[in-house]
């Protein structure tokens, strides 16, 4: 599978679930992003982000630092109305050809997801094994967020086999 496969399985799974893209004017520089708000049974209220990276050049350091820009739109995307909370994540795939062991754990098993009342996953999607890469869901706190990040993933971001 190439770079522009994967989006285009990403675009049409975000349209099928009801996923609105975001301005362009207001995804700068990220482009596309897609959101949705809904309520989610086990968390409550949420509003969910995400795009897709395909920068080339990718090394921890670049993924900490797009993350986290991403993570300032998804913040700045959601400001608190009516004084009423909502869980925002956002979900940001790097989709590459074999990326390496150490990339790959750092975007899944080092970077802080939960900052600033946000929950910003970097996931990383390998190619040539067609894998996504995703969080490991702990066995106690914040559970819920990672298990929906799992269902997410594999409701949006992995190709199905078929």
């Amino acid at each position: 599978m190439d770079i522009d496969e994967y989006r285009d399985h990403v675009e049409a799974q975000v349209v099928d679930h009801e996923y609105d893209p975001l301005p362009p004017e207001e995804a700068n520089p990220f482009d596309p992003v897609w959101y949705k708000e809904d309520e989610d049974p086990t968390i409550g209220r949420t509003k969910v982000y995400v795009t897709i990276n395909e920068d080339l050049e990718l090394d921890p350091e670049t993924v900490e630092t797009t993350t986290e820009s991403f993570r300032t739109l998804v913040g700045s995307a959601s400001p608190p109305t009516d004084g009423s909370f909502q869980n925002l994540f956002g979900y940001i795939v790097y989709p590459r050809a074999s990326p390496d062991a150490e990339l790959i754990e750092f975007a899944t098993e080092e970077f802080t997801v939960a900052n600033r009342r946000t929950n910003v996953f970097p996931l990383l999607y390998d190619l040539d094994s067609e894998t996504l890469h995703t969080h490991t869901v702990p066995r106690l706190k914040g559970r819920g967020f990672y298990e929906k990040q799992k269902f997410d993933a594999e409701e949006l971001l992995t190709p199905s086999s078929e």
